[in-house]
């Protein structure tokens, strides 16, 4: 089941993204978060964009949100896409579902781009990106430094809808979905 998330998911949540902190350059940070700063940025996402998980009998095994790409106004058609999935449940079709639902939803917002920025270590996510549409913009060598050693991010983008005059008002209630 992908559901919109909630604010008992955090635990869960923080456990599958921590595992990728901890053991992967997947993610950037470079300490561990905690249950209530995870509980926040649920929180901050959510007062703008959609977060989703899946769900199989009561256990979370993956996630997916938008978020901002830039926070000046200006960039209100485009949004940044993260996706994270139970370092053990890889390559079992969670990823493309959540994907799929999330850009319906971006598509609901009026985002005409959704953006992806990935370590150039990760070419499981790369590869993923690319079979859901996504083209490679440009790689930024040495980005960061994680683990010993530097890391590469590839920026990847996917125009989802034609680029048109916006009619986005983000300030209306109406384009929040905030967590319950």
């Amino acid at each position: 089941m992908i559901r919109r998330v909630k604010n008992e998911d955090a635990k869960r949540l923080v456990e599958i993204y921590n595992y990728y902190i901890r053991e992967t350059e997947a993610t950037l940070e470079l300490k561990e978060l905690t249950e209530q700063e995870y509980l926040e940025r649920i929180h901050q996402v959510t007062s703008f964009y959609p977060w989703l998980v899946y769900e199989e009998k009561g256990v979370i095994y993956g996630f997916a949100y938008l978020d901002k790409f830039n926070t000046r106004k200006a960039y209100a058609t485009t949004a940044d896409l993260s996706i994270y999935v139970d370092h053990t449940l890889k390559r079992k079709g969670i990823g493309k579902r959540l994907y799929q639902e999330i850009e319906k939803l971006g598509l609901s917002l009026g985002l005409c781009k959704i953006i992806s920025l990935v370590t150039t270590s990760n070419r499981t996510s790369i590869s993923f990106h690319k079979a859901m549409g996504f083209t490679k913009l440009c790689l930024i060598k040495n980005a960061a430094y994680k683990h010993g050693k530097w890391v590469g991010v590839t920026f990847l983008e996917k125009n989802v809808q034609s680029i048109v005059t916006p009619s986005l008002n983000k300030d209306e209630p109406s384009y929040r979905n905030k967590v319950e």
